[in-house]
């Protein structure tokens, strides 16, 4: 079945194509045609469906307490309603045990038909105690590998990221890690600027949420944040809620990372059972006092990052859909807004609101 869209302003990845009508035959892209355009029926803005790599739940369901394809099913139906048509479902710092019932869940998410789930992001419980954040130190912990290589084979490839904290995982850890295709990001974590960038040239390339739960910046000291910041090789993902980050370091973080910062909801949901007892706080989550996940969503985060930071269009773009499509491309090729792609889209008004 073939469709038309017609379009003022079609934001691709280095490209912005204006007044076009986008023909689309079986959910299938075939053709930009500036001829067919019929500004009575444009719409004011198409960019690509949003990619979250890093959302722990939705709907009153956590994943690491409902740990139910289910819930990622409510994950999924909760993106989708936003925009968002990949993503990444998250558990933190758990015990073994629930790391693979969470796996199960995702497994049995695939085979029940469920679609935009990249893989599991399992963040923690192997980090740093000293830079916890809102993780429970009861599972926190520095592995021993037969515990790293049971959950990796029994997860078959169902895992697609993992956040660690470098200083307290083995260096087979983190090379059998690598060898398994797992996106391995650096987080939690108390890392100096040195070590940091030895463990950035033994190939691991991505951040988790910068800023949060890494020392601070120093002048003199400088540490994680500095070794990201100047690191042009290096992806990190950043909170764009203005809660976990100000607007303003936002802003100060993509003048210098550019096309290597991308953004993530970090968000949660109601939670009243086991460690992690959510509570919503005016626009965030606590969890005994402490911040302990966001109540945003990519479609926000991506108005915010043009109404609030000041970025282009093409440059929110890139933060939102394009960049976390490359930091996930070992795991996952997602398609973009080219000919012959099955891509997913958003419509958007001039307000930057979801149309379709």
């Amino acid at each position: 079945m073939t469709k038309k869209y017609h379009i003022k302003k079609l934001y691709k990845e280095n490209e912005i194509l204006e007044k076009v009508c986008v023909v689309t035959s079986n959910e299938k892209i075939i053709g930009f045609d500036k001829d067919l355009f019929d500004p009575k029926l444009a719409f004011e803005i198409m960019i690509p469906g949003f990619i979250d790599l890093q959302i722990y739940g939705a709907l009153n369901s956590l994943l690491m307490v409902d740990s139910d394809y289910l819930t990622i099913k409510k994950i999924s139906a909760h993106n989708t309603k936003n925009g968002t048509f990949y993503f990444q479902p998250t558990i933190a710092s758990e015990s073994n045990s629930t790391i693979l019932k969470a796996v199960d869940a995702v497994k049995n998410y695939f085979s029940n038909g469920g679609k935009g789930c990249i893989g599991l992001h399992v963040e923690g419980p192997w980090i740093n105690p000293l830079k916890k954040g809102a993780h429970s130190l009861k599972y926190i912990h520095s592995p021993e590998f037969d515990e790293v290589k049971k959950i990796i084979d029994y997860a078959d490839g169902v895992i697609s990221m993992i956040t660690i904290a470098p200083e307290v995982v083995s260096n087979q850890i983190i090379e059998f890690l690598i060898t398994k295709g797992i996106v391995i990001s650096i987080g939690h974590s108390t890392l100096d600027f040195k070590s940091a960038n030895n463990y950035f040239n033994k190939g691991i390339n991505t951040c988790t949420h910068l800023f949060n739960a890494m020392p601070q910046i120093h002048h003199r000291k400088p540490g994680l944040i500095e070794a990201i910041l100047n690191n042009p090789n290096v992806f990190s993902s950043i909170i764009c809620d203005g809660h976990h980050v100000d607007f303003n370091m936002i802003k100060l973080a993509h003048k210098l990372k550019k096309n290597k910062l991308f953004c993530i909801t970090d968000a949660v949901t109601e939670s009243n059972k086991g460690e992690y007892v959510h509570k919503l706080e005016g626009n965030i989550y606590k969890n005994k006092g402490v911040l302990s996940g966001s109540s945003i969503t990519m479609l926000q985060s991506f108005k915010n990052l043009i109404q609030e930071v000041g970025l282009s269009v093409s440059d929110a773009a890139k933060m939102c859909c394009y960049t976390p499509s490359k930091v996930i491309s070992p795991v996952i090729k997602i398609d973009q807004l080219e000919i012959n792609s099955n891509c997913s889209f958003n419509i958007l008004d001039e307000n930057y609101d979801l149309i379709k």
